[in-house]
């Protein structure tokens, strides 16, 4: 049976929300050589307790929690109009990686790609260059293997079924999406921060709070800063916390960090970063508008996702099974919401 955890379609997914970035795993298949890309964190780790809220969720003011909702209402209000989306990716994953003689903690890969995404249900997923870090000699820098670009992540979700590239088997394998979560399989997956972000499936499945703006950022008073902690155990398989930031002009994710369940530093460092760059989002009267002047880019974007090509020497496996998309507990029913406007800087 085939999951999909990060963001994962991340695919962070991160707008209306990656997963990120969300990785296409085979729970029991064999793992990646060495120097390959690293499986998701929700492979690695056992299952987790049920979660406890986090020390700051019973904290927060009745003006912080408003805030909150502002920014999830708005949020949504923005994503929902995004009918084709497409970003560059930069991905750093720490999880075994060092510390180097300079103190310095430095990834076990580094990662580039790109991210696609047409509403409702189709994305893709893929990592175009893979880089592997590994400990220099004595007094030497770390050192930099770039690895063959076939091992790493590639993942293409059409509506209907998903095609997971594996190097290591050199195989597609094709898994059809159950009937029930054709038209939703992304927004409804583990990670619902890159895609068709809700702001009552969010409330109900995470505590959210804000963060301080980092400090260094030049730029940090044209952003927001989101923590987010699952409440379920299903949810919490797949990370143990995950920051957003996101962009307070296009309400597109500008980065993700996503903690892995097991992450305990020092002494696990198991977690990911995600960077967003030339991220372009088309809105319906976008779309007309280019239409209108002999471009139809919904034509040329759906091609990405129907029937890939098997690379030379490859096989496709079409798998009997429908691919399991996990999702948290059901949002619970409120009356109807106010009009979202954009939140101001958060209440302290």
């Amino acid at each position: 049976m085939t999951r999909l955890p990060f963001a994962g379609c991340c695919i962070v997914l991160i707008w209306p929300t990656l997963v990120l970035a969300q990785v296409i795993t085979q729970p029991g298949a064999p793992q990646p050589p060495a120097g390959g890309a690293a499986p998701g964190p929700a492979a690695q780790a056992a299952v987790p307790a049920l979660p406890q809220p986090p020390e700051w969720a019973a904290r927060m003011s009745a003006d912080e929690q408003k805030w909150i909702d502002d920014v999830l209402r708005y949020w949504e209000a923005r994503s929902d109009k995004v009918k084709l989306f497409e970003c560059k990716f930069q991905r750093w994953d720490y999880d075994g990686g060092f510390v180097d003689a300079n103190g310095k903690r430095n990834p076990r890969t580094y990662a580039e790609g790109v991210i696609k995404y047409a509403q409702p249900d189709k994305g893709l997923y893929h990592v175009e260059k893979l880089v592997s870090i590994l400990p220099g000699a004595a007094g030497q820098p770390p050192q930099q293997v770039v690895q063959s670009a076939e091992l790493g992540e590639h993942w293409i979700c059409d509506g209907e079924k998903v095609y997971s590239f594996e190097a290591n088997k050199k195989q597609i394998t094709v898994t059809p999406l159950p009937a029930e979560m054709r038209g939703k399989a992304i927004a409804d997956g583990p990670l619902p921060f890159m895609f068709g972000a809700k702001a009552e499936t969010i409330k109900a499945r995470y505590w959210i709070h804000g963060l301080v703006a980092d400090p260094n950022d030049a730029n940090k008073k044209n952003k927001y800063w989101l923590e987010a902690v699952p409440k379920s155990r299903q949810d919490a398989q797949n990370f143990k916390t995950v920051r957003i930031v996101l962009d307070k002009q296009d309400y597109l994710p500008e980065s993700l960090e996503i903690f892995a369940p097991n992450y305990d530093p020092p002494r696990n460092d198991a977690r990911q970063t995600y960077v967003f760059s030339k991220r372009e989002a088309q809105d319906e009267a976008k779309i007309k508008d280019l239409i209108r002047n002999g471009l139809d880019p919904l034509k040329l974007f759906h091609r990405d996702f129907f029937d890939p090509q098997t690379p030379p020497g490859w096989r496709k496996v079409v798998q009997e099974g429908a691919a399991s998309v996990p999702a948290g507990p059901p949002p619970q029913q409120a009356g109807p919401a106010p009009p979202p406007r954009q939140p101001l800087s958060i209440p302290r």
